[in-house]
């Protein structure tokens, strides 16, 4: 290890606004993954057949559902699911990615590694 590295938390440096560094990563997405906007757009695509089911999420209305709009709520709450796990997904790379620059930073890992 280098001599008088100081060894700083990405917490340590950016935990107040950590909400702000997720959501670039993940603002990141739609660009960089053909699935991840293959599954926005059909999302998109069932509010649009079934306006009820958006409808669902303003907390301050009721809301009566027929067969299939409940069929197309469980479609779309199966599809934010998955665009949550694909989010958490980027996340973690994104993490091991700067664990990786730690590790160099410190000395630990010589700059021609991975």
């Amino acid at each position: 290890m280098k001599d008088g590295f100081a060894f700083e938390t990405f917490v340590d440096l950016y935990g107040d606004i950590f909400a702000e560094y997720l959501s670039v990563v993940t603002a990141k997405l739609p660009g960089e993954n053909e699935v991840y906007r293959s599954v926005r757009d059909e999302i998109e695509t069932l509010y649009e057949a079934y306006p009820k089911v958006l409808e669902i999420f303003d907390a301050e209305k009721t809301s009566d559902l027929n067969e299939q709009e409940c069929t197309a709520l469980i479609k779309v709450l199966e599809l934010k699911s998955r665009l949550t796990d694909m989010e958490m997904e980027s996340i973690y790379f994104r993490g091991c990615c700067d664990g990786i620059g730690y590790l160099k930073k410190a000395g630990i890992l010589g700059r021609d590694a991975v």
